[in-house]
């Protein structure tokens, strides 16, 4: 299991501008336009390609898209993504520099996240079953 989380954590995932649109309801020359406004951005795998959306990009498109349906002006949405994109750059630093395993116990989930820092000799678990959380700790054995 802990190679599928070093994989996880390496997945480089993108798509076209075409399916983007697609899967996210935006035309492409809104695509367009949000990415010249510096809104989000897009990837080129080798020279000569055409540009990629990370999924990363994806969620923002989303988000300013659903922003614009719901009434909120562009500079609004922008300054919303802008925020969500922190919160979600901090997610994935936890996620990737913190999450060591992902086990099951039956039908929960267990993501091991390592030490905790001032406790070196005890991990932080989180236990996800249907709709529920938790967080222990425990002692390494």
């Amino acid at each position: 299991m802990n190679n599928f989380v070093e994989r996880l954590k390496s997945l480089h995932i993108s798509i076209g501008i075409g399916e983007t649109s697609r899967i996210t309801g935006a035309t492409t020359t809104q695509i367009r336009y949000w990415e010249k406004k510096g809104l989000i951005s897009s990837v080129r795998r080798a020279d000569g390609t055409n540009k990629r959306y990370t999924l990363k990009s994806i969620v923002s498109i989303v988000f300013i898209k659903t922003q614009l349906d719901e009434g909120y002006t562009l500079a609004k949405a922008a300054d919303e993504v802008k925020q969500y994109l922190k919160n979600s750059d901090a997610l994935e630093l936890l996620l990737s520099s913190r999450l060591e395993t992902i086990t099951a116990e039956g039908e929960t989930a267990v993501f091991d996240f390592g030490p905790i820092d001032n406790m070196p000799n005890s991990k932080i678990l989180a236990k996800v079953s249907n709709k529920d959380v938790k967080l222990s700790v425990e002692e390494y054995k």
